[in-house]
């Protein structure tokens, strides 16, 4: 270490850097709470019964583990700092193999019309073979400890080339191609969204009127339907905020995924001697203890668990309603004058324009994806 980078300053880094991962921590901490409160009501479940949604909740649990990890992890030299390495090493790429696990189930179910459920197992199992595989005989083979140059514990072989190899090996190289995996199946949901609106606007413009609807006469509706049915999917707010969501879990990634990548490679090839170095290995730091804030945030937005909160609170409304109504006797037939009598009459729910169907179509999609 340079004589310009004192140990007070290593130890504020350190210290700087677990006070990041506590906030994140009790944030994912209480989003399982609250997942957990809500489920326990009966008519909420069924909008939680989602495969994206039990691997969030795995990413929050690995999340948890990983901020718990990453803040006793000693920031001295001394026992104990080869096992902190080995349980930050292997939560942080549970974490990261089940959010991208909700990227690659999106696209298999959106995309290619794959059953999400029949997939859930192998998600799983991969997530679990994978991380076990890459962390297990890296410990074994005694590469975590104390780093000297960077004074922090992480990978330890004094040899730069080796401690460069294992880092790739084991943990760089999964970890960047999984953000890269995020991104661009993201891309492919974002895509066929578009491809899918643009599908909906043809079938209007090439289909009558009268073909499309036997309760709409005149030109009034007709310009006004029309006019409309460009900007009627891209205005639904249902559509745009899983398109918000679609879009912001790569925004995430790449930042904390890619960026810890970098930075990790860059304290490895780079000697640490300048102030430069100390504050990106600060930064490094900080991204590793921030991640689990940004992912507690996000699966706290989660549209299961907001519809979820919906039902909630409208199951309580109409508890509240139904006391305040007189006791009122409906019976499902009405006699009239002629001595007759009207049969109730019920009638399913129905789009009333390929506009309206073509959300409903994405929206039953999003939802067998786990949205």
């Amino acid at each position: 270490m340079s004589d310009g980078i004192t140990p007070s300053e290593v130890d504020f880094a350190g210290i700087l850097a677990y006070a990041c991962a506590i906030p994140g921590t009790i944030v994912c901490w209480l989003v399982l709470v609250a997942y957990a409160t809500v489920a326990s009501f009966r008519r909420a479940r069924k909008y939680l019964d989602r495969v994206s949604f039990r691997l969030i909740v795995q990413a929050l649990i690995s999340h948890v583990l990983f901020g718990i990890a990453y803040a006793v992890t000693p920031i001295h030299s001394g026992p104990g700092c080869d096992v902190a390495v080995f349980f930050v090493s292997i939560t942080l790429l549970f974490a990261t193999f089940y959010t991208t696990s909700i990227a690659i189930n999106l696209q298999l179910v959106l995309v290619h019309g794959i059953n999400g459920k029949k997939m859930e197992k192998y998600y799983v199992i991969v997530t679990w073979i994978l991380s076990c595989a890459l962390c297990i005989p890296t410990y074994a083979s005694g590469q975590y400890g104390w780093n000297e140059p960077t004074q922090t514990c992480w990978f330890s072989n004094s040899d730069d080339h080796a401690r460069l190899r294992w880092l790739i090996a084991t943990q760089s190289f999964w970890i960047a191609l999984a953000a890269v995996i995020e991104t661009i199946c993201s891309c492919v949901v974002l895509y066929w969204l578009y491809r899918h609106q643009r599908a909906i606007n043809s079938l209007i413009r090439h289909t009558t009127l009268f073909d499309l609807s036997t309760n709409i006469n005149g030109p009034h509706h007709e310009t006004t339907w029309f006019g409309s049915a460009n900007i009627v999917l891209s205005r639904d707010p249902g559509l745009r905020k899983i398109i918000i969501r679609i879009v912001l879990y790569p925004m995430v990634s790449i930042i904390f995924n890619i960026g810890t990548v970098a930075l990790d490679l860059h304290a490895t090839l780079t000697p640490f001697e300048s102030q430069l170095d100390f504050r990106l290995l600060v930064l490094d730091l900080i991204l590793y203890g921030s991640r689990t804030l940004a992912y507690g945030l996000l699966a706290f937005w989660d549209p299961s668990f907001v519809n979820a909160v919906r039902e909630v609170r409208r199951s309580f409304s109409l508890s509240r309603s139904s006391q305040s109504l007189p006791n009122v006797n409906f019976t499902p037939m009405q006699t009239i004058p002629d001595g007759g009598k009207r049969p109730m009459h019920v009638e399913t729910q129905q789009a009333s324009s390929p506009t309206e169907f073509g959300i409903i179509g994405v929206s039953k999609a999003l939802a067998l994806g786990g949205l």
